[in-house]
């Protein structure tokens, strides 16, 4: 059983699931990441929706277009472009030219925005620095094994049909 309280949400998958303790830690920090969304999202003042685009901007592998925004967020195109605009005027993205193809437009977060970003994130970024550095050598391989090992499978399961 976990050391630290369960909230309602794990009481009740613990009901319908069997899983390590392992397994239940990482869907606490799953929630926990999913808050620090929210909370960062309201501390910029943005829409839950316009943080979202954001995060999908900021994080693709390569520029996403507003069509390929729409498909990620699940919004109809003339909505993303509503989106798409509000942000642009607030400042936080910027529509540039592919330089591939003139045609297409590809999104990019402003550099205000990202530095904003870590600014209000920094704090937490350095407490988990502070976290792994309290690790022995041999704990943070274990958990860095485990934790490359979870996003390999994470991504595996996107790939399935």
């Amino acid at each position: 059983m976990s050391e630290h309280p369960q909230d309602a949400v794990e009481v009740r998958e613990r009901q319908r699931l069997d899983a390590s303790e392992v397994s239940w830690a990482l869907r606490e920090v799953n929630r926990a990441a999913a808050e620090v969304d929210v909370e960062l999202a309201r501390r910029m003042g943005l829409r839950p929706m316009d943080y979202s685009a954001l995060g999908h901007v900021m994080t693709a592998p390569t520029p996403l277009g507003p069509a390929e925004l729409s498909a990620r967020l699940g919004i109809s195109t003339g909505s993303c472009t509503e989106l798409v605009d509000r942000l642009e005027r607030a400042g936080h993205l910027e529509r540039r030219r592919d330089d591939g193809d003139r045609r297409r437009v590809a999104l990019h977060p402003s550099y205000g925005v990202v530095d904003r970003v870590l600014e209000e994130i920094r704090p937490l970024l350095d407490a988990l620095d502070e976290l792994s550095g309290s690790l022995s050598p041999e704990q943070e391989a274990v958990v860095l094994g485990y934790l490359r090992g979870t996003a390999a499978q994470m991504r595996a399961f996107l790939a399935r049909p």
